[in-house]
């Protein structure tokens, strides 16, 4: 500000006509010193020390008149006619051989005072822009940042609205019970503040379809809540060129565990998932979002108007398909009053179980063994919980017990093969060495092979050679007796070996215990169906959300600023995870290879606590999410400073549009009454 007004207060005196130092240095190489023209383009303020009474007196003469124009204008054009008039005199003629004629010294003349106006004029506003930003920061205290938008924004609308926007922080838990996890999202920015979203809890009677598979569909009859979230971005860069700003966090308590399901709606009721992950035992999943901002109504209506009708049809339908599919939604399924229904135990009954939580859910993930197998069974639904509870554990008890011998047998068949395998190259490599008989040398009588004494290794677990199998010759001497005794004896650490590689090969994994386990029936593909069109849908259609704020933002004049947004989330998360109660917890990146392996994980468990969709999923929350952006292209003060708007405003107005669209009341029953304000 400073070397402005000194720039200011130096070059642009009109009492003394003073050029600017860098177009006096190019008008002195062409001889122009001596020619000086008034410049008209000043910053004109007044220093008013009058009365407040003098100053309303004058409050509509706040810019110069027009006969103060006309003289400054004026002045200008008779210091230009007088230079051009002392060129023509003093320089030679066009038809001179001079490098510089009459004509091209007057043409050069108007060109440096034309970059002279232009230059004065950018220093003039920007001069003005300063002193006016000064005088705000020394009124406010500080330059203001988006940050401080988004505190004010939320203190007015806590001021503002009857129904005022809360963060989206919720706790995963059952009525009158301790929060198994968490699900927030969060600005990763700084102090990791949670977003404001104006939420209604809609859809009570009506269930949401999650497909798993073509033949496997579930039903989500949990709570429905509908969330309007409103972002503010400050400058020209958009938020899909930088770099993520928010993530959507999970976190599980010890002992406790839950599913999370993200994707977007498909249709009034029906969530398409994308990923899927188990979250469990203090796990905090860190999985960040990237916002893609769509062009405005006004923006599409401009961009399609001067296209052929088809070219306009198929942009319509494009758009369309944006503007349904920008609806986010995230499914949050608890497990454990899940195994509770699956299973036929009383609600809370395997809500101190924690071992044998963690062995059905083993059960279900790594060996997708039938539930059939493990649900109670009693004759009578009469008897005690701890009854019901002991008959699903012996049930578990018995099932592990035969996965437990599957792999004992697996073990002694892979540790046998490998012996026999041995056994079989032992016997290869003596026939061998006896046809080569010629290669042997003689030391002391005996025969001694020069070849590694690993290939007379012998297994203790292979049966006994027959007699007219090749042998091994032992020498006469003592000295080679105990060489050649060392040489068998070096062979027992082999099959030890062999059995656990045999082991390794036997390890839980996918591919071993699949026979083990049992496919899961495709039976119930008609009696999911048949559930599901019994139950209604009705209610908000969540995809209708964006189209009807896209019509009352264009109408309401907002069409420039308000941005329909898509959620997306990024390829790679992270998870902080602790192995065991003794270690500490250690980050671990997530890329696309391990975000489908988890996926693969969550849908075995849901296909199981589900029975394949004939089970309703009573125990789950479904959380969508309708995102708008206004838009800024400057910078918190250059938007008050240069473009003279106030952001606050234009944010309540976005603010009440949106609000209204989600609660579905008209924007002026959510304003408080005057006197609660």
């Amino acid at each position: 500000f400073e070397s402005l007004r000194s720039a200011i207060l130096s070059n642009h005196n009109p009492a003394v006509p003073s050029p600017d130092p860098v177009f006096t240095a190019m008008r002195q190489n062409f001889d122009f010193y001596d020619y000086s023209i008034f410049n008209p383009i000043l910053p004109l303020m007044e220093d008013d020390n009058q009365s407040a009474t003098a100053v309303e007196e004058r409050d509509s003469c706040k810019v110069l008149s027009k006969e103060d124009m006309t003289k400054l204008t004026n002045e200008h054009a008779r210091s230009l006619e007088e230079a051009l008039e002392n060129i023509a005199k003093s320089a030679p003629s066009d038809q001179s051989p001079n490098a510089f004629a009459c004509s091209e010294r007057m043409l050069m003349l108007l060109s440096f005072d034309m970059l002279e106006l232009m230059s004065n004029y950018s220093k003039s506003f920007s001069y003005i822009e300063s002193m006016m930003e000064s005088q705000l920061i020394s009124a406010i205290g500080k330059r203001l940042e988006s940050d401080d938008i988004d505190k004010f924004t939320t203190f007015h609308n806590a001021r503002l609205l009857q129904k005022a926007p809360n963060q989206f922080s919720h706790a995963i838990r059952q009525p009158e019970h301790y929060p198994v996890g968490l699900v927030s999202i969060e600005d990763n920015t700084g102090d990791r503040k949670c977003i404001q979203t104006h939420s209604r809890i809609v859809n009570v009677s009506s269930t949401v379809k999650l497909p798993l598979a073509a033949a496997t569909i579930l039903e989500l009859a949990g709570d429905q809540v509908l969330h309007g979230w409103m972002n503010q971005r400050f400058g020209t860069k958009t938020a899909s060129g930088r770099k993520y700003f928010f993530e959507l966090t999970a976190r599980a308590r010890q002992f406790s565990s839950f599913i999370l399901v993200i994707g977007t709606m498909n249709g009034p009721s029906t969530l398409e998932p994308k990923d899927s992950i188990i979250i469990q035992n203090k796990d905090e999943v860190l999985i960040p979002l990237l916002l893609e901002e769509l062009p405005t109504a006004k923006e599409f209506k401009d961009a399609i108007k001067s296209l052929s009708p088809e070219q306009q049809r198929f942009a319509k339908a494009y758009r369309s398909m944006q503007l349904e599919s920008s609806v986010f939604g995230i499914c949050v399924v608890q497990i454990k009053p899940q195994l509770e229904a699956l299973l036929s135990l009383p609600p809370n009954s395997l809500d101190k179980e924690m071992k044998l939580t963690q062995d059905l859910m083993e059960l279900f993930v790594e060996y997708q063994v039938p539930s059939d197998l493990l649900s109670y069974n009693g004759a009578t639904d009469d008897v005690a919980v701890e009854d019901k509870v002991s008959n699903v554990r012996e049930h578990v008890k018995s099932v592990m017990e035969v996965i437990e011998g599957e792999k004992e047998k697996h073990l002694k068949n892979a540790a046998l093969n490998t012996a026999m395998s041995i056994e079989k190259h032992i016997q290869q490599d003596l026939a061998h060495s006896e046809q080569r008989s010629g290669l042997h040398d003689v030391v002391n009588g005996a025969l001694i092979d020069p070849r590694p004494p690993t290939m007379f290794y012998k297994s203790a677990t292979a049966p006994a050679r027959r007699s007219g199998a090749a042998k091994l010759r032992a020498p006469s001497g003592g000295a080679q007796q105990e060489r050649f005794r060392s040489v068998q004896s070096s062979a027992a650490p082999v099959p030890r070996m062999a059995k656990m590689s045999a082991v390794a090969a036997a390890s839980p994994g996918r591919g071993t215990v699949s026979q083990v386990s049992q496919p899961a029936p495709q039976s119930y593909h008609g009696r999911t169906e048949h559930v599901l069109a019994d139950r209604s849908s009705t209610g908000v259609d969540f995809t209708l959300i964006p189209k009807t704020l896209d019509v009352a933002i264009e109408n309401n004049g907002e069409g420039s600023a308000l941005r329909s947004t898509i959620i997306k989330t990024r390829d790679t998360w992270t998870r902080h995870r602790q192995e065991n109660l003794l270690t500490a917890s250690k980050d671990e990146v997530l890329t696309t290879e391990d975000l489908k392996k988890e996926k693969h994980k969550a849908f075995d468990l849901l296909d199981a606590l589900s029975r394949s969709g004939s089970l309703p999923i009573q125990y789950s929350e479904l959380h969508v999410i309708v995102a708008l952006t206004h838009c800024f292209d400057k910078s918190v003060m250059e938007t008050v400073i240069c473009d003279n708007v106030n952001p606050i405003e234009k944010l309540e107005l976005s603010t009440l549009l949106l609000a209204s669209a989600i609660h579905g009341v008209p924007a002026r029953e959510l304003i408080k009454d005057d006197g609660e304000l």
